[in-house]
């Protein structure tokens, strides 16, 4: 999954490689039902892909040299442990970009633990966490060109991410009262993970 997510990310990198977009401003971006908030130099654009085992919401913006991107994925089913989850789709992230991997550690947010790493091809420096809490993995991203220095703002996108504790569905209830109250809320099915303690 996470090489198709890969392969967005590359073609919005590459068509936005020439353009120098102004950041009007960070602004705090809270997706409906996603279950996190994060800050972003510019307005992100939604892209939903929809398959049999798997629901992806990606929202992806350019601003100066950098491509900032932060996604929410549920699964039907996970059949590896989190933590080998998590280094099996940082692989195949970096499969998607031809990166390499240059450094990853264990991070904790809000009291949920992910992976932070950081890759780099030919033309560029990548910067990526991810989270798996139930069946949704969560994961942020940057790459930024080698030929500009943009830090102060990778840290900036990435210490903003925060998880919305009020979310308390990360898959869909599939019977029950659970249910009837997530789908009079209009949200769309899956099976119920716990929330972000």
């Amino acid at each position: 999954m996470k090489i198709f997510l890969s392969c967005v990310l590359l073609l919005f990198v590459v068509a936005h490689a020439s353009a120098q977009t102004e950041q009007t401003g960070w602004e705090e971006f809270a997706p409906e039902g996603g279950g996190f908030s994060m800050l972003f130099p510019t307005k992100p654009v939604e892209t939903i892909t929809a398959k049999p085992i798997y629901t992806m919401h990606s929202f992806t913006t350019t601003a100066g040299r950098a491509t900032y991107v932060v996604s929410y994925t549920d699964y039907q089913q996970i059949k590896l442990g989190p933590a080998a989850f998590l280094a099996a789709n940082r692989d195949r992230f970096n499969k998607g970009l031809q990166a390499k991997l240059v450094s990853s550690r264990e991070i904790t947010v809000d009291g949920q633990t992910g992976i932070e790493f950081t890759s780099e091809n030919s033309a560029a420096n990548i910067r990526s966490q991810l989270f798996l809490i139930g069946k949704r993995m969560f994961q942020t991203a940057t790459v930024v060109f080698k030929d500009t220095d943009q830090t102060r703002e990778v840290n900036r996108f990435f210490s903003s991410f925060k998880f919305i504790k009020s979310v308390r569905y990360l898959t869909t209830p599939s019977s029950g009262l659970d249910a009837l109250a997530y789908n009079r809320r209009g949200m769309r099915p899956a099976t119920y993970a716990n929330r972000p303690a």
